[in-house]
């Protein structure tokens, strides 16, 4: 009789899982077990629909830098399996992808479907069985493997394979095991401003920002920002909320959002202005071009710098060069609260890593028990690292229940 694996998570985890332990030992019976009645939808919602599949960074050293939690677990693993491996093993499977600008790798076709059309396939090719509504219940050890129950149904597997994401129910179960979880919390997020002076302003976007946050010595993320009706969005915002999840979590999300708008040098910027004073002295000031702000949001900080419409450089003074340039380097904005980025909402906690073999994704003391994808305490920022994360582990997880099974 075959040997039987259980996946518990028909995500992208779960079945990347099922198909390399099927490519790697066609003797073995695989199942994916799926609580809900729909597979993979954070691939289909992913990358606006386009499933942000990886990233161009595939040194080991580097790309574990992208990851707030995880980092240092992730390099032996890795080297294992990197973003270059990733690509290939969707390339030779049909499904070539193509880079953008800023590093992510999306399938040549712009659509997730085409990750959901390439992993269902392959699945039903190798006879893994998947089977919807399966939420587990419980699981416990027997003799030579586990025996599962989902919603009175029982069964027996000889390996265990969790791919759960983040899932409330299964990290209680888990900690029935003795299982150690870090708390779960919400990474990847956008902020809600308290008293939003810039609603007005919504839908301006800045290409070169830099954020940071006061009430965390040393926080600063570069990047894109996005002025939204709520507050702000984008790469600089949802960076900086992955880094300092737990931070940012410890004051409940209420803290200074601190944004210089074009990722300004203020010393130099002073030092530009108070040239103005001699060369430009009769230019007005809400005229100058040189910002590469949009002319609304340019216009908006000269308010705030408290400048008159018609002053000119020559009677801007010290005070009013201090005003404009705090207003453009250190422009504070009170935050009181985030919003989900539901495109790649992601989880920070999980399974501790202390407790995960990082060369088999195997639980340490729970025999043929193993664990792969966001139930581990992994995440990353944004530009296809999570995935990757989940690519990697779930290729280790399986390349060792094949091994180990013949």
């Amino acid at each position: 009789m075959s040997k039987r694996v259980a996946i518990i998570g028909g995500g992208a985890a779960g079945f990347f899982t099922a198909i390399n332990i099927a490519e790697q030992n066609p003797k073995l019976a695989v199942t994916i077990y799926e609580g809900s009645n729909k597979l993979l939808t954070k691939v289909l919602v992913s990358g606006g629909g386009r499933c942000n599949v990886t990233n161009t960074i595939s040194d080991p050293i580097e790309l574990t830098k992208q990851y707030p939690r995880g980092h240092d677990f992730l390099l032996p693993v890795f080297e294992q399996f990197t973003s270059d491996d990733t690509e290939r093993w969707f390339t030779e499977r049909g499904v070539p992808l193509k880079c953008e600008d800023d590093g992510r790798k999306f399938p040549k076709t712009n659509s997730s479907h085409t990750i959901f059309n390439c992993l269902t396939t392959l699945a039903s090719k190798h006879n893994i069985v998947v089977k919807l509504s399966h939420r587990l219940e419980n699981f416990t050890q027997v003799e030579n493997g586990w025996q599962l129950e989902f919603n009175r149904l029982a069964v027996t597997c000889d390996y265990l394979v969790l791919c759960t994401g983040s899932s409330p129910s299964i990290y209680n179960l888990l900690g029935t095991k003795d299982i150690e979880i870090v708390p779960p919390l919400p990474s990847l997020f956008t902020f809600k401003a308290k008293d939003h002076s810039l609603v007005d302003l919504a839908g301006v976007s800045v290409e070169k920002s830099s954020v940071s946050i006061k009430e965390i010595k040393n926080s600063s993320e570069n990047g894109p920002l996005l002025i939204t009706h709520a507050g702000y969005s984008a790469p600089a915002v949802i960076k900086i909320s992955a880094w300092y999840a737990r931070e940012l979590s410890q004051l409940d999300y209420r803290f200074t959002l601190v944004i210089n708008w074009g990722s300004y040098d203020a010393n130099r910027l002073r030092e530009l202005f108070k040239s103005y004073t001699v060369d430009r002295p009769k230019e007005r000031i809400m005229s100058w071009k040189e910002h590469e702000l949009s002319k609304r949001l340019w216009l908006h900080l000269c308010q705030v710098a408290e400048l008159k419409e018609y002053t000119n450089w020559s009677e801007i003074g010290k005070k009013g060069i201090q005003r404009l340039t705090s207003a453009l380097c250190q422009f504070e904005s009170q935050i009181a609260g985030k919003s989900t980025f539901k495109e790649e909402f992601v989880t920070a906690g999980g399974i501790d890593l202390s407790v995960v073999e990082p060369d088999s994704f195997r639980i340490k003391g729970q025999p043929n028990l193993y664990a792969a994808g966001e139930l581990l305490n992994i995440d990353a920022v944004t530009g296809g690292f999570n995935f990757q994360a989940a690519w990697s582990g779930s290729f280790i997880a399986a390349k060792s229940i094949a091994l180990n099974s013949q």
